[in-house]
């Protein structure tokens, strides 16, 4: 069991006969055997060699047992020392043992079978020893490997630990940075969940509602924004719900301080499940102002714009009107002669019937008569005093017509939209325009029998289409140029309606957009005509009118030296879908 280690054992012995006795047994058994004569010798070899079982005499000349143990304990701690004496008492025997001596071996050992089992013995408890050496010395390694394993995870957990209490830190830094942020937003601000419960908002919001941020939190929304117990019908958080998208309203709420804008948008946890809206409530009070200052300088711009127009058509009105009260005139004196020349006649014929009563009817008187009658020539009269009368009539029609015209297009209309005939507003236009555009095209009218009353700003409609009207003329006078030579263009007004809406459209067939232009004619200011022919609000004037304040469209498609065609669309009020 010990031989195939080849363990070291020393012999301290200084007879020859018993040291070669246990060195020849010792080595039979597969023992390295070192051998010593006395205690220096056996010193030397136990530093140098350093066996791993000592036999040593514990008193005999040059040998001391007690010496060579005490060196042992000091040098070689683990090796067992085994003390055969015959001259040692049990006083002896008992100190060498409590100083670290294994076993005791009492000369003469007659039978080495005692020596043998003393040694495997002692070989046992070296095995044993270095077992457990090698067991603490792997337990050591396991616990310093370990430590070391646990000092880096404990650094690392340190440094995870310190990057954490940094990010900490910086989170908390951000957060508090954030709230001050918000708060120092005047909109206010508020996060709000499925049930209409406020879960966080900013400074401005809690000022708002009246009561601290951490009393707010929970809070129904609608109950301190509108002052209800349930949503209103408005409600863009309720909608949000439904289609998961952000929505806004306008709402006037005296407890919020006048006008204000509620946005909300969606607000997902990071699964990105739906968990409430974000409110923004803005104060437009101002932006309101604006808006009204805005739409009263529009008006007055309109207005300027239709006196303008007004100014410009005066000329051609006046030439309009100045026609027929011409040839009125004219015939009102050809009248006032014709009635001298039948009142001369029927004075004659007055004397006739007064001659005839008293029987005294002369030829002389009867050639009077047949003279007047040549005189005044009645038989053109008879038939000239009729078309006269009727001329005139058409006249005063023509006159009234233009004067109705300008009258109904003059007349302020109402800030709020009234069903009206669309038809009879481009007739009227077309009347009062009509100078504009005598001289260089015809107009064709292609205007919808069973066109309905449409919902709108009656005038404001008035002045898009004469802008329209004016700038189709002049568009074809630029085709025809200063001398048209009997050529006219054509100004083609239409219109149509289906359920949702209205449309006009105005064509000519003058010179078309140029391509550089196109993207800004509705720009205001903005002029393709010379110095003097336009302002550039025209366009941009029918575009606020048709877009911003009827929500409709306006487009236009152009050919260059082909023409232009305006399409307007005017949203449909079902309700007043009855034809005129």
């Amino acid at each position: 069991m010990h031989a195939s280690r080849n363990r070291k054992i020393l012999i301290v012995e200084n007879s020859d006969s018993i040291r070669r006795d246990f060195a020849n047994c010792l080595r039979h058994n597969g023992y390295e055997v070192l051998e010593a004569m006395d205690s220096d010798t056996a010193i030397d070899r136990l530093v140098e060699q350093r066996p791993d079982l000592i036999i040593t005499d514990l008193s005999q000349p040059c040998v001391d047992g007690m010496a060579i143990l005490e060196k042992a304990s000091r040098e070689v701690p683990m090796t067992p020392v085994i003390i055969v004496s015959e001259t040692g008492t049990m006083e002896q025997v008992v100190m060498a043992l409590k100083k670290g001596a294994f076993d005791f071996i009492t000369k003469p050992v007659d039978n080495l079978a005692i020596l043998k089992y003393a040694v495997e013995k002692g070989m046992e408890r070296v095995l044993l020893m270095e077992q457990n050496r090698e067991h603490q010395e792997h337990l050591e390694e396991l616990v310093k490997k370990r430590t070391q394993e646990l000092e880096k995870r404990t650094h690392e957990l340190e440094s995870e630990m310190r990057k954490r209490r940094t990010v900490e830190m910086l989170i908390e830094h951000a957060k508090r940075e954030w709230e001050r942020t918000v708060d120092a937003i005047p909109d206010l601000i508020a996060l709000v969940d499925r049930d209409h419960r406020i879960i966080r908002l900013n400074k401005p919001m809690a000022k708002a509602l009246g009561m601290p941020v951490e009393k707010a939190v929970g809070e129904k929304c609608y109950t301190h924004l509108h002052g209800v117990d349930e949503p209103p019908d408005i409600c863009p958080h309720t909608q949000l719900l439904k289609d998961g998208k952000p929505h806004t309203i306008e709402v006037y709420e005296e407890r919020l301080g006048g006008y204000n804008e509620i946005i909300v948008t969606p607000y997902h946890d990071p699964d990105g499940t739906l968990i409430g809206s974000v409110h923004i409530v803005r104060n437009i009070n101002e932006r309101k102002q604006a808006e009204e200052e805005r739409e009263k300088l529009h008006t007055q711009l309109l207005h300027a714009q239709k006196l303008e127009s007004v100014g410009q058509l005066a000329a051609g009105i006046a030439h309009e009107i100045n026609t027929p009260t011409q040839y009125v005139g004219t015939n009102i004196d050809f009248l006032e002669e014709a009635f001298q020349d039948l009142a001369e006649l029927l004075t004659k014929y007055d004397q006739l019937l007064e001659a005839a009563k008293a029987n005294r009817v002369s030829q002389e008187l009867i050639e009077g008569i047949e003279e007047t009658i040549e005189e005044v020539d009645l038989e053109y009269l008879m038939g000239e005093v009729p078309q006269a009368i009727s001329q005139s009539r058409d006249g005063i029609k023509r006159v009234t017509s233009i004067v109705r015209a300008m009258k109904d297009f003059s007349h302020p209309g109402g800030k709020e939209k009234e069903p009206s005939d669309i038809n009879q507003i481009i007739k009227t236009t077309v009347t009062i325009a009509r100078n504009e555009w005598k001289y260089v095209s015809d107009l064709e009218l292609e205007l919808e029998d069973t066109m309905p009353m449409v919902p709108c700003l009656k005038d404001e409609m008035g002045q898009v289409i004469l802008n329209l009207i004016v700038n189709a003329a002049q568009a074809i006078g630029d085709k025809l140029g200063e001398n048209p030579e009997g050529e006219k263009g054509v100004i083609t007004i239409s219109t149509a309606w289906n359920e949702e809406a209205a449309e006009i459209r105005v064509s000519d067939t003058g010179t078309g957009i140029p391509e550089d232009a196109r993207d800004k004619v509705f720009q205001p200011f903005f002029t393709t005509k010379d110095v003097g022919k336009g302002t550039g609000q025209g366009l941009a004037i029918a575009h606020n009118v048709v877009v911003d304040k009827h929500g409709g469209t306006i487009e236009f498609e152009t050919e260059d030296g082909k023409g232009t065609t305006f399409i307007m669309r005017l949203p449909m009020d079902k309700i007043n879908q009855v034809p005129v």
